[in-house]
């Protein structure tokens, strides 16, 4: 009985015996938290310090930042003009500098469009990012070169593209494909063979290659799409009949394809006109390891056939 007793006396907390300690926290959890405040910390001082850079560079000054926190709105108001006007106009300075870098060797004796120039001062004034400074310097050089190159579409379109847009452009351009003949490039990705009764029964085969391999991924031609780039749609080839030849040229690989069989589709992606303008202004990187997937793919139903460089404008593609 005293034993039983004993245990109900140590479970009441009302009780005049002392409850039982609870366990204090481990030192591997007190190793474990340090860390972590760091890291919180850390993160605090980084959102700060950007938030600070861009609370300066829009021309606002942060509470308790000093004497000019103090200073009645409207001059605060055009403080802030002063410095956007400032920037922007460094912004076009440094573009039309580096426009002499792209100076090429022949010049036209057309004057550039006064009204063009215009418009492709107002656009550029907000162009701050080096890299696209150094693309719309390109756009100034080769007008200058060849007036009416570029149209003020390209330029708004220009306008409105991010960094990561352009990068995106970079590499759908590296995968561009050209036929003898054709303005536009293309992105072959696809071949199918039209159905027939004899197909629908035994299966209809498709190859198709996976662009995301190649750094373009289906979001990023959607977003090519959007931005006016790309046409807004898959396109397919005329069928290609047995024995017909087509020609690829992507940049300085060439090859004649001739069908095996009858019934070919090609699919792809298209430029669009706007696309086109901006092509040539691009640092094209090779993509060996597309070219050869490509061929890879049209082995299947082509006689793939490598072609010198002098002898690609001999053959027209029937695509």
């Amino acid at each position: 009985m005293q034993v039983s007793m004993t245990k109900i006396s140590t479970q009441n907390t009302s009780s005049g015996l002392a409850p039982v300690p609870r366990p204090g926290p481990s030192k591997q959890s007190a190793r474990t938290s340090a860390p972590r405040a760091a890291k919180s910390q850390s993160r605090k001082h980084r959102f700060t310090s950007k938030y600070s850079r861009l609370a300066a560079y829009a021309g606002v000054n942060l509470a308790g930042a000093g004497a000019m926190d103090r200073l009645p709105v409207q001059q605060r108001v055009d403080r802030r003009l002063r410095m956007q006007q400032e920037r922007q106009q460094l912004n076009l300075e440094r573009i039309i500098e580096l426009s002499t870098d792209y100076a090429p060797e022949y010049v036209a004796e057309r004057e550039v469009d006064p009204d063009w120039f215009h418009h492709y001062c107002e656009l550029a004034l907000n162009i701050s990012n080096a890299a696209m400074q150094q693309l719309w310097a390109k756009i100034l050089a080769c007008e200058i070169a060849e007036p009416g190159q570029f149209s003020l579409k390209t330029l708004y379109v220009l306008k409105q593209m991010s960094h990561k847009e352009a990068i995106a452009l970079q590499h759908a351009a590296s995968l561009c494909s050209r036929a003898p003949h054709e303005q536009s490039g293309r992105i072959y990705f696809g071949v199918f063979r039209r159905p027939s009764i004899f197909r629908l029964l035994t299966g209809n085969s498709q190859g198709l290659l996976n662009l995301s391999q190649y750094n373009l991924s289906y979001p990023t031609i959607l977003s090519l799409m959007d931005t006016g780039l790309l046409h807004h749609a898959e396109i397919e080839s005329g069928e290609i009949a047995a024995g017909d030849c087509i020609q690829l040229n992507i940049r300085q690989q060439r090859f004649q394809c001739v069908a095996r069989k009858s019934g070919l589709v090609l699919q792809y992606y298209k430029f669009s006109p706007l696309g086109e303008e901006l092509l040539p202004l691009l640092n094209l990187q090779p993509q060996p390891s597309y070219l050869t997937a490509l061929q890879q793919l049209l082995s299947k139903d082509f006689s793939v056939t490598p072609l010198p460089h002098q002898a690609a404008d001999d053959t027209n593609s029937t695509t």
